[in-house]
């Protein structure tokens, strides 16, 4: 991990670089120095060289009697040149000379220098290495001429080791100083390293600390250089970043509360189907309809769902034990690419049943408008045939059309009622104290004569406390009392009795309607209420009822805000119970 430093990095980078300048330079140097030096011992020999050859050129001409004492005593007289070995060859390469020693006389001189020099008749030089003396060796070959006339050649050897010391030693000393420079340049490098790639690394641990969610802390910027601007751009993304989670996390945070206080079930899953997120109504409902949000989900079939063109949102059906489910769901797309799904889960039970109900509702009222329509038809169509003398028939069938007249006139008016009453037709300010004797009394004036004429007994109790009072609308009292006495008289066999009195509570009052006529099956019994509701198909037909009778009441007794109910036994008679709110103050 050290490696991986900017630090050493830098400091390794400087370090090669300076290094190979150093190495670059010293090859130059050593090249340099020791060119320079070889040179100038080269022009040195070969200048004594020369000399020698002028020297003893005389005594090698064809005409010269001298002797190899002769030449080497000249060649002795000019002691400050003899510091190496002296040959002089022939034309053909023999040595004739020699300060070497007389048993080199007379053998051919096969030394590279002289053989080059014999063969151009030019100056030549070479510097090599003899192993022997452990010593570099310069050897210098010149022509040797008089009056331009080619005699031989004069070979000077001499050692040069003393200058190769030297460049070793100018050598060492360079690069000795060159470490001593490099680890000095090493130190600073470090120290300047350190202080550019401080400013980075305070912004790369910024950065780590930002990726862990935290932007409370900021940098100081030290410089005015890049890196003081790398230090502000860091701060300023540090006060965006900031502010944008922020914000970000705020609409989470009013995203999830919508999706937890909305009515909908919503349910988030994943690119495989399996749930994130579910909210508290999806949970409830779920739970209710299968008894385990598990087993709920599984009978959604969520998975079928998503085999679909999930894109645009699928739309479907479920029914989950008694309760219906309308699913739609839509996949959550990201880079092209189906990252997630959600679910919106409505029950639309209720609906469902109200829609039901609607249906049924047109239905009974069809068939209730269409039978009092068809009789009339009838009847008109056959009074047409009748003839003058027939006028008995057609009062009968005029009454007859009255009467399905009627019956049409009530229905209507009792389905505008009932339409008043579902739209909040009544208005507390007709709400008032009612006294009960009074609602009873208005009974019996009503209903008297029709029960005698049924041969009916109709008794009203009339309640002990004669100022006790109902809170409620009169009107609506009266109808409900009228409708519940109809039906008692109206399934009452002859010689049988109703009943009407009150039973005074604390702070209620029930009316009571008591009848002993053919009674309601049990299994009907919870019906009774629904509108169009028959017990016998027909009865109310019989009786010229409209199937809305009962309806009506209980829409008018919750309106008021009480409440009715309904005791029945076949074949023994039939009880209702209607109780309301007894007035705060009773009537004086």
């Amino acid at each position: 991990m050290r490696f991986r430093s900017l630090r050493v990095k830098l400091v390794m980078v400087y370090t090669l670089l300076i290094l190979f300048a150093v190495e670059l330079i010293g090859a130059y140097f050593v090249q340099a120095l020791t060119s320079s030096l070889v040179r100038n011992q080269a022009q040195t020999a070969r200048t004594q060289a020369q000399l020698m050859a002028t020297l003893i050129a005389p005594e090698l001409s064809p005409g010269a009697k001298t002797s190899n004492s002769a030449v080497a005593t000249l060649l002795q007289s000019v002691p400050q040149f003899l510091n190496g070995t002296v040959y002089v060859l022939n034309q053909s390469g023999y040595v004739m000379y020699t300060t070497a020693g007389g048993a080199l006389v007379g053998q051919k001189r096969i030394d590279s220098v002289a053989t080059q020099a014999l063969l151009h008749r030019t100056f030549a030089q070479s510097v090599r290495y003899d192993p022997l003396s452990k010593s570099h060796l310069l050897a210098v070959a010149v022509p040797v001429t008089l009056h331009g006339a080619y005699l031989g050649v004069l070979e000077y050897v001499l050692s040069i080791q003393s200058t190769y010391e030297t460049i070793h030693q100018a050598t060492t000393i360079f690069y000795t100083g060159s470490i001593a420079v490099l680890a000095i340049v090493m130190i600073l490098g470090a120290i300047v390293a350190r202080a550019l790639t401080r400013p980075v690394i305070e912004v790369t641990r910024q950065a780590e600390v930002m990726a862990r969610g935290d932007f409370s802390q900021r940098l100081e910027a030290m410089s005015n250089d890049e890196i003081g601007d790398l230090v502000a751009s860091i701060n300023h993304l540090a006060d965006e970043l900031e502010e944008a989670i922020a914000a970000n996390r705020l609409e989470q945070e009013r995203l999830r509360a919508i999706i937890t206080s909305m009515g909908e079930g919503v349910i988030v899953l994943d690119s495989l189907g399996q749930v994130l997120m579910m909210n508290r109504a999806a949970r409830q409902m779920l739970t209710q309809a299968a008894g385990g949000e598990d087993e709920a989900l599984r009978q959604l079939e969520l998975d079928a769902l998503m085999q679909g063109d999930v894109a645009t949102g699928v739309r479907d059906v479920r029914v989950i034990g008694n309760t219906i489910f309308h699913v739609i769901l839509t996949s959550v797309q990201r880079r092209g690419q189906v990252d997630g799904y959600v679910a919106v889960v409505r029950d639309v039970t209720e609906q469902e049943k109200l829609e039901q109900a609607r249906r049924d509702f047109v239905s009974n009222v069809s068939h209730e408008l269409r039978t009092p329509l068809t009789t009339v038809k009838s009847y008109l169509e056959v009074m047409r045939d009748l003839g003058e003398d027939e006028a008995e028939t057609k009062r009968e069938f005029l009454e007859v059309i009255a009467r399905e007249t009627d019956r049409m006139v009530r229905l209507t008016r009792d389905l505008l009622l009932l339409s008043g009453l579902d739209r909040g037709g009544r208005r507390s300010e007709e709400m008032r104290p009612i006294p009960v004797a009074g609602l009873l009394e208005g009974v019996v004036e009503r209903f008297q004569l029709q029960a005698a004429k049924q041969e009916l007994s109709l008794r009203v109790h009339l309640p002990q406390e004669r100022g006790v009072c109902v809170y409620g609308d009169e009107d609506m009292v009266n109808r409900v009392l009228d409708n519940l006495v109809s039906n008692a008289l109206k399934y009452t066999p002859p010689g049988g009795r109703i009943d009407v009195r009150a039973e005074v509570h604390a702070h209620q009052v029930t009316l009571v309607v008591a009848d002993t006529g053919i009674g309601i099956p049990a299994e009907d019994l919870p019906h009774v209420f629904e509108r169009f509701y028959r017990v016998e198909k027909g009865r109310s037909r019989r009786g010229g009822g409209t199937g809305l009778g009962l309806a009506l009441a209980r829409e008018m007794v919750e309106r008021m805000g009480g409440e009715i109910r309904m005791e029945s036994e076949l074949q023994r008679g039939t009880t209702v119970y209607v109780t309301l709110r007894r007035a705060e103050e009773d009537a004086a």
